[in-house]
């Protein structure tokens, strides 16, 4: 008779081994192993040994290949020190154990825990073997996240590699330092977008410049970073886009933004931001608060660039007066440039042009600002209607404890449908039993689910306006002081006192047209 050792070591197996305790070493178990088959007259047909390999990985080189010898029936049996070292995964104990070994004619033993797929007698204890296992690997993988979460809420980085303007501090491999080198890079970037170069121009601005891409400068440095995109070596608009949203330059350590759909998978799933893992000013800022905020808002403004990549001066910032359509910039045969309504008769028949001249409007606005400034030193009255109510916060205080029990309730349901599984397994529960209460846990976590999700989306809403609330009374000052000696008119100026600008319809006879600007404070 044949037989295949399988060997697995694993690195939390790894961890527990001392310095003279080799129980549960890749030798020990291959000595154990041959010794077993030689008392038993078996021919070893060959050592099969996966080290540092999790029993719920099922791409392992060895195990896989083991497999596919024993479909070929180059051997009768598979022996193994305990069954936990061929799989602690209870869908392939089902797979390979009870279906496909006994179709290919495989026997499989394993020494310690007794598992002999000839005594069809122990089936039910495989099964609860492999159960066990199963949720080893399960609450193993749930301590490991807790305690990385918990590292995380101290504010410590927890991750392979750092975000880029950042390294490693030398004392302490969980803090972030400036990496001088490049944070002049990200003050440019943050810049450039202010003064309303879109993400297009700007990669073609960093490119023209011959700067190194994030991924190129970290292996420039000797990091062994590796990019799933295309193309590394040239800036492009999402690697643009990520820096101008990313927290981290304004000191906060931002994790938990993705993670691991189930311990036995390695696909990685986006989570939603009332799941991130936020702290603030834990490490030295590249960028101000203020002007990240500033970013924020053009972001979310949506803004369309011209075709060189620039933004015009009143770019998503006027709306017809009537009719409530923004208006577009137009330019006819001559040069004359001028903005219409987009519901004009011209296009759409629903209202009239609204048309105006943009040097006019240039003029005006250059104009009222000025005033703006000089009437504007009395900064008492700034504008709280971007502050979070008390009542927001006592909202945001019962989602948290509603979000707790939720997560609670699902931990019981759970737990539940374990012991239910459990009890069919050692027939304590009849199939139809377990089918209706089985149908009735998942239907339960199922609108458990949808609760949570409500409620985590909800407080993620509650603290994004908490955290544009923080600044808008500081901001008011800042870009007065900021542009109050101002020569020529820019985007950044418009975006930083202007709301919205209502355009009405001329009045050929009176020669009047009104323009009502609605300010940001």
């Amino acid at each position: 008779m044949k037989v295949a050792i399988y060997c697995r070591l694993s690195r939390e197996d790894d961890d527990k081994l001392h310095e003279n305790d080799e129980s549960e070493s890749i030798q020990n178990q291959k000595s154990m192993l041959i010794n077993y088959a030689i008392e038993r007259s078996w021919d070893i047909y060959n050592i099969y040994c996966d080290e540092d390999y999790s029993g719920i990985d099922s791409e392992r080189p060895e195990f896989n290949k083991l497999l596919e010898d024993a479909k070929s029936h180059k051997f009768d049996v598979v022996l193994c020190k305990t069954q936990s070292r061929f799989t602690r995964d209870m869908e392939i104990v089902e797979r390979y154990l009870h279906n496909k070994f006994i179709e290919w004619n495989i026997r499989f033993v394993s020494l310690v825990d007794h598992v002999d797929t000839l005594d069809k007698g122990n089936k039910k204890s495989r099964q609860i073997n492999g159960l066990v296992n199963e949720w080893y690997l399960e609450d193993l993988s749930e301590n490991i996240r807790k305690t990385f979460d918990s590292k995380r809420k101290q504010g410590l980085h927890i991750g392979s590699f750092v975000c880029y303007g950042y390294k490693r501090s030398p004392e302490n491999k969980n803090k972030l330092v400036v990496d001088t080198e490049v944070a002049e890079v990200i003050k440019l970037i943050f810049n450039l977008y202010e003064q309303g170069n879109g993400v297009t121009k700007i990669a073609k601005i960093l490119n023209d410049k011959a700067i190194l891409t994030p991924t190129k400068y970290k292996q420039s440095q000797g990091i062994n970073f590796k990019n799933q995109g295309k193309n590394i070596d040239y800036w492009c608009e999402s690697t643009v886009s990520k820096i101008l949203k990313n927290e981290v330059y304004i000191g906060n350590l931002v994790q938990g933004y993705n993670k691991k759909v189930s311990y036995k998978s390695k696909k990685i799933a986006n989570q939603p931001k009332s799941e991130w893992i936020i702290v603030e000013n834990t490490h030295e800022p590249i960028i101000t608060k203020e002007q990240f905020c500033k970013v924020q808002e053009i972001f979310k403004s949506k803004t369309r660039r011209c075709k060189n990549g620039e933004v015009h001066l009143f770019a998503n910032k006027l709306v017809c007066l009537d009719c409530g359509t923004k208006l577009y910039k137009c330019k006819n045969d001559r040069g004359y440039i001028y903005f219409s309504c987009k519901s004009s008769k011209k296009l759409y028949g629903t209202c009239t042009p609204h048309s105006i001249a943009y040097k006019n409007l240039k003029n005006l606005v250059t104009e009222k600002i000025r005033d703006k400034i000089l009437a504007f030193y009395d900064f008492d009255n700034i504008s709280d209607r971007l502050f979070v109510s008390n009542d927001n916060l006592n909202k945001a205080k019962l989602l948290e404890n509603k979000k707790e029990t939720l997560s609670k309730d699902m931990e019981s349901i759970n737990k539940a449908i374990k012991e239910l599984y459990l009890n069919k397994v050692n027939g304590k529960v009849p199939e139809d039993v377990f089918e209706d209460l089985n149908a009735s846990f998942l239907s339960d976590k199922s609108t458990k689910q949808k609760e949570l999700s409500k409620v985590q989306n909800d407080l993620s809403n509650l603290k994004e306006k908490e955290l544009n609330s923080k600044f808008i009374k500081e901001q008011k000052e800042k870009i007065i002081n900021h542009f109050k000696d101002f020569k020529e008119l820019n985007y950044d100026i418009v975006n930083g006192f202007i709301d919205y600008i209502e355009i009405g319809e001329k009045n050929k006879k009176a020669n009047s047209q009104d323009v009502v600007i609605h300010w940001n404070f």
